[in-house]
């Protein structure tokens, strides 16, 4: 009873310092405290109905053995047992568990959340999502986005695309993007090039923006996870009337296109010419 009355105070001292695991055992130490309570409780009412009724001699010792005595210990038991599988339980899914930062427009981490619980809120949180865009002669390599998707599933995007975790580096979530579809021995140099925020009824990111360029399209290996194309310039902006691209791509091609596409088409003749 005392724990349970000094539980949020307990639990508002306790809780600044403790990780995620631990605070998570104390939650469960203050439910087993509240359930071995009211098995007691119950175990007294048990005891009142018991007095009420005649028994002989002969059966009283036993009984009392087992009401008195039994009871209380197997109410412990039984709760004890029932924590215990719960805690292995919830231990196993926190340790594998992905946590994402929650952030501010400007980037700033303001506290963390599972990732499997803040895809339930949809847009309640702002977490950041780093996207790459893999460029090869002025064309960019798009495919379709997988069936389960939270956004725009179907539509063709970059197929690199992550969200940044709890206490990771922004380009090392955007290397990561790459190497999960491509291999991990895959090294591609990365540029960042635009920062900005997304927003519908179903997600909430803030989207970094990154660019990778690679000579010749030979170098990616179209196979397992990689199954899309390189688009030209030409193909997207006519692709665009079907409405076939994930919002988030059409919010960043105009960008995309004049800062790094055209630039692109723009140096290769002068790369000739030298």
């Amino acid at each position: 009873m005392i724990i349970r009355i000094g539980r949020m105070r307990i639990s508002a001292r306790l809780f600044r310092q403790k990780s995620m695991i631990q605070k998570a055992l104390l939650n469960e130490f203050f439910e087993s405290a509240l359930l071995i309570q009211y098995g007691l409780t119950l175990h007294i009412f048990c005891i009142l109905i018991y007095r009420q009724f005649p028994i002989s001699d002969e059966v009283t010792p036993i009984l009392d053995l087992v009401i008195y005595i039994g009871l209380p210990l197997f109410t412990i038991w039984v709760v004890g047992v029932f924590q215990l599988l719960k805690i292995r339980t919830m231990v196993s899914k926190l340790r594998k568990e992905e946590w994402l930062p929650i952030v501010t427009e400007k980037g700033e981490v303001t506290g963390r959340i599972a990732k499997s619980v803040s895809v339930n809120m949809k847009n309640k949180f702002l977490h950041p999502v780093v996207r790459v865009a893999l460029i090869s002669n002025s064309k960019v390599f798009l495919q379709e986005r997988a069936g389960d998707d939270i956004l725009n599933p179907r539509k063709l995007d970059y197929p690199f695309e992550k969200y940044m975790l709890f206490n990771h580096e922004i380009n090392l979530a955007a290397r990561n993007s790459i190497r999960q579809m491509l291999g991990e021995d895959t090294e591609i140099e990365i540029q960042f090039l635009l920062k900005y925020v997304f927003e519908n009824e179903n997600t909430k990111r803030l989207i970094f923006l990154f660019v990778a360029n690679v000579e010749d399209e030979s170098m990616i290996k179209r196979r397992g996870k990689m199954t899309g194309k390189f688009w030209t310039v030409k193909q997207l902006e006519e692709g665009f009337a079907d409405e076939i691209f994930s919002e988030c791509f059409e919010l960043e091609f105009e960008y995309l296109k004049n800062m790094v596409l055209i630039p692109s088409d723009i140096m290769k003749p002068a790369m000739g010419a030298n």
